[in-house]
């Protein structure tokens, strides 16, 4: 599921996205949200009233993945009127990899087939014996990650944050590191991530739980 964040009459102040504090506050009236991102928000409450928290339609062209507005929950406003609190003007900075040295690069696609149903990573389903990806302690990479079906793939990685550079071929200026963020159906995204901390082995998958339970998942492991 996907959720098309709004609350009517006030504006979302996002702060952080996947537990990754923002580089500065990003105000929107809506925030779209694929399956297993988070989101943080700063509100500043309206006139007195009551207001709906849901979720604005969404995938009108998609076949499978449409949307309509559903409510999420409802937010009344009374009291006396106060002045609102600034928002902060900055919060924390974050390294910009658009201009790192890159050490490896991969291509991944993400697809589907029928009859029967299946969904694929590089034209194979999740085999926990095999490792799919091998990486370098301390390596910077860049991964283009392609989706050719019809359906958005919310692509998660554990362990390790990325940066998202590209969009459906376009420069993207990230406002923080994610660990989740969607492929959009018949796109690509590219990202970039360093692989600091620690040697070993999990996964990445999409994150609608249909698609990662029939096999849309693979094992990186990180080596010295």
């Amino acid at each position: 599921m996907f959720v098309n964040l709004a609350l009517d009459g006030h504006q979302l102040h996002q702060i952080a996205s996947d537990a990754n504090p923002l580089r500065e506050v990003w105000s929107r009236d809506q925030i779209l949200m694929a399956a297993g991102e988070r989101v943080e928000v700063l509100i500043q409450g309206g006139p007195e009233g009551v207001y709906a928290l849901h979720s604005l339609p969404w995938g009108a062209d998609l076949e499978f993945q449409a949307q309509p507005d559903f409510p999420i929950a409802t937010l009344v406003n009374s009291g006396p009127a106060e002045s609102p609190e600034p928002l902060p003007t900055t919060l924390m900075p974050f390294e910009d990899l658009r201009q790192a040295t890159i050490d490896r690069y991969r291509e991944l696609t993400f697809s589907e087939e029928l009859s029967p149903f299946r969904v694929l990573i590089d034209g194979r389903e999740f085999d926990e014996g095999r490792i799919d990806q091998t990486v370098k302690l301390g390596a910077t990479e860049e991964w283009r990650l392609r989706n050719t079906s019809e359906d958005w793939h919310p692509f998660h990685i554990h362990v390790n944050d990325f940066q998202v550079i590209e969009v459906n071929g376009e420069p993207f200026a990230a406002h923080s590191w994610e660990d989740t963020t969607p492929i959009p159906a018949f796109g690509e995204i590219v990202i970039r991530t360093r692989f600091l901390d620690f040697t070993g082995k999990f996964v990445y998958h999409c994150h609608i739980l249909d698609h990662e339970d029939r096999g849309m998942m693979g094992v990186v492991e990180v080596i010295a």
